[in-house]
């Protein structure tokens, strides 16, 4: 059973370098905020990978090396602590939400605490409950972002990222049991003994990730970014038709300016300025400025 899971290790290992190496190579061309996180989020994703190997191999070699035991921990504490951390950013910029400094400092609290929490255990075998909360908090993001996720997924107008969300939804909750349970099983003594779930529960789901974020990258990710500094980009502009009256009035919407304001900033009649908005949205096929900030905001530079 080891030699199995080892071999579903290495496979996730390869997965996850392609994933990366592809996502730079995308983003050395389209610098998506997106896209950046989505990068280091599987760079953090990879670093549990490596740990998990390693952890695998310190058990199935006779002696271990003191260095090999240091790197399964920095690489576990790097891994876990930055994974959440960066996954909330990402789930957020992925659907062009606004991160405010409330959100900021939750974020880096979960961060701090996860750091913490891993350091101590690590330092002091002895406190179980540090790694025990730590699980506790790491289910909490997850299901967290599955629900933002949810929440946002109607306000979703490209295809490739709908049924790219959809997928990764179905794809946690099929996995989500198998990692729970086994990150809860040493406080279960009567699930101890039970090693085959380890196959089903992390290598094999950051193996379909892997695999599944390959396809993703390609096809939602390798296009040019459509606002930059607050400002429509030209490949934005010729690819939806707009205007330069019509890009003016969509920054100034991203800005967050009522349709009054804006009649006022550009010096047209609030019917003008509807009549804009209305083509806007016929030619973007948004029906809300949800949608459109969306549409524009997941694809920032």
């Amino acid at each position: 059973m080891k030699d199995i899971y080892l071999i579903f290790c290495v496979i996730s290992l390869f997965a996850g370098v392609s994933s990366i190496s592809i996502s730079s190579f995308i983003y050395s061309t389209n610098k998506k905020k997106s896209l950046k996180f989505f990068i280091a989020l599987n760079i953090s994703f990879f670093a549990i990978q490596a740990a998990i190997t390693l952890g695998l191999y310190s058990k199935c070699v006779e002696e271990v090396r003191p260095s090999v035991t240091f790197l399964y921990k920095i690489l576990d504490l790097i891994g876990t602590s930055f994974s959440s951390l960066l996954g909330l950013f990402f789930i957020h910029y992925l659907f062009g939400l606004k991160i405010t400094d409330f959100k900021k400092k939750i974020f880096i609290s979960i961060f701090l605490l996860q750091f913490i929490g891993i350091s101590i255990y690590f330092l002091f075998t002895i406190h179980y409950i540090f790694i025990f909360l730590i699980r506790i908090l790491i289910t909490l993001t997850i299901i967290y972002e599955i629900f933002i996720g949810i929440k946002n997924y109607e306000y979703i107008t490209n295809k490739d990222l709908k049924h790219a969300i959809k997928s990764f939804i179905l794809i946690t909750l099929i996995f989500l049991p198998f990692i729970i349970f086994e990150s809860y099983k040493p406080y279960i003594k009567i699930a101890q003994n039970i090693d085959f779930l380890k196959i089903l529960a992390l290598p094999s789901y950051f193996l379909v990730i892997n695999i599944f974020t390959l396809i993703f990258v390609l096809r939602y990710f390798n296009t040019p970014v459509f606002i930059e500094n607050n400002t429509l980009t030209d490949y934005f502009k010729n690819k939806y038709n707009i205007t330069e009256k019509q890009s003016e009035i969509i920054e100034l919407i991203l800005e967050g300016v009522t349709y009054k304001q804006i009649a006022e900033k550009l010096f047209i009649s609030p019917k003008t300025v509807d009549n804009h908005i209305q083509n806007i949205y016929k030619k973007l096929n948004v029906n809300s400025k949800m949608q459109l900030s969306h549409l524009i905001r997941s694809n920032e530079k």
